[in-house]
């Protein structure tokens, strides 16, 4: 058996986080879960906040390099392609980790040579780039013949993939899942400050919140739409910002609920964690299987907060149960979606007990420990088998 010190991963991103998106996030997670038995690299496209004086600092090894540009929500960063093959030939590296999609793992999966394991996370199909895909699909498919073994984070990932189905890859599936990290979000981590804030929007009423970034797939214009026809008094908190936030201020505005919806960009942990414990209802309104999880109903789950998602028939699902933790609706189908935010804001004691079903469920399924212990099982694997 490999020992833990002999692991070197290299672990492909798109883009060194802020922001946070809900890849990056997990890969964060998992570099730091991984310390200090195995330490990765992690290279990716620079940060592409334009204020790179605060960039945060990180417990493992991250390497950048530039970035040109975005195309179909590919970072433009080719630069990776040399820095990988220089930390593989090296020896620097002796596995690669590439998290899908993105183009450039896949490419550096084709060129990676046979001695080197090469692991797989799978965290969605691409759906968006549909006309794209129809070129793009016989390179995925080289890309599921050559790696050696594909990370699914929970047990309805690999049934509903379209793009997982290509060729027959069963036998290198391994479900690990996604590990949260329970002890950042403590209420004593919390930055009250913006509670000040939320407190003097809210002015009593319950708050409904709903953390990511504004893309399509989001399902937010939804939600707004929703908010305007519930019978409650809740408000909408929004964190998070996107090439589509502009639109949804004027829809905002146009729907005459500037008083009941508030954006408040992008913000710190302990200023997320604090919005997290003050929120009544969590809601994750994505309408497209991009979402595939949802790392930050996750989050709510484990401060005791309800979600309500739509029916993706995905992760998101798995995650977020129907009845038990969560209200299902179908996908962009406000009327539901209004009736599931006044069944909660209205039921004290249903919000109550479902709350409680998500901080048990989540903690019990999705520990740091349980998404560190699988993926060094995969590690392992592969490195005493070459």
């Amino acid at each position: 058996m490999t020992s833990l010190a002999q692991i070197r991963p290299l672990i492909i991103g798109k883009y060194i986080p802020p922001p946070f998106g809900g890849v990056e996030a997990h890969i964060d997670s998992l570099a730091r879960a991984l310390l200090p038995e195995v330490k990765c690299t992690l290279l990716a496209a620079e940060s592409p906040v334009k204020n790179k004086a605060n960039l945060p600092t990180f417990p493992f090894e991250v390497k950048t390099v530039p970035c040109y540009g975005k195309f179909a929500s590919v970072f433009l960063s080719p630069g990776v392609m040399n820095v990988a093959r220089e930390e593989l030939q090296s020896q620097r590296s002796n596995l690669l980790h590439i998290h899908a999609p993105n183009p450039w793992g896949d490419f550096l999966a084709l060129r990676t040579p046979k001695n080197i394991p090469v692991v797989m996370s799978w965290h969605s199909d691409i759906v968006k780039q549909k006309k794209l895909m129809l070129a793009y699909q016989m390179v995925q498919k080289q890309v599921l013949k050559r790696v050696d073994k594909i990370i699914v984070f929970t047990p309805m990932h690999y049934p509903i993939s379209k793009q997982l189905h290509q060729i027959d890859v069963e036998s290198k599936i391994q479900a690990v899942p996604m590990g949260i990290d329970f002890s950042s979000l403590e209420p004593s981590l919390a930055d009250p400050s913006i509670l000040q804030t939320i407190n003097r929007f809210a002015l009593g009423r319950p708050v409904l919140l709903t953390v990511g970034r504004h893309v399509y797939y989001k399902g937010y214009s939804h939600l707004i739409s929703a908010l305007a026809k519930s019978h409650s008094d809740a408000v909408l908190i929004m964190i998070g910002k996107g090439a589509l936030t502009e639109s949804l201020q004027n829809q905002t505005k146009a729907l005459k609920l500037e008083k009941r919806v508030l954006f408040l960009g992008e913000v710190s942990h302990p200023q997320l964690v604090a919005a997290l414990h003050r929120c009544d209802v969590f809601c994750l309104p994505s309408i497209e299987p991009s979402e595939a999880f949802g790392i930050a109903s996750a989050e709510a789950m484990a401060c005791s907060k309800p979600t309500i998602v739509c029916q993706l028939q995905n992760g998101v699902n798995y995650l977020n149960q129907d009845g038990i933790t969560s209200l299902t609706t179908q996908a962009k189908n406000e009327n539901q979606l209004a009736n599931a935010i006044d069944t909660l804001i209205e039921d004290d004691g249903l919000r109550q007990k479902m709350g409680r079903a998500a901080n048990a469920w989540v903690r019990q399924e999705f520990s740091l420990e349980a998404m560190k212990h699988g993926t060094l099982k995969v590690y392992q694997s592969l490195l005493s088998n070459p």
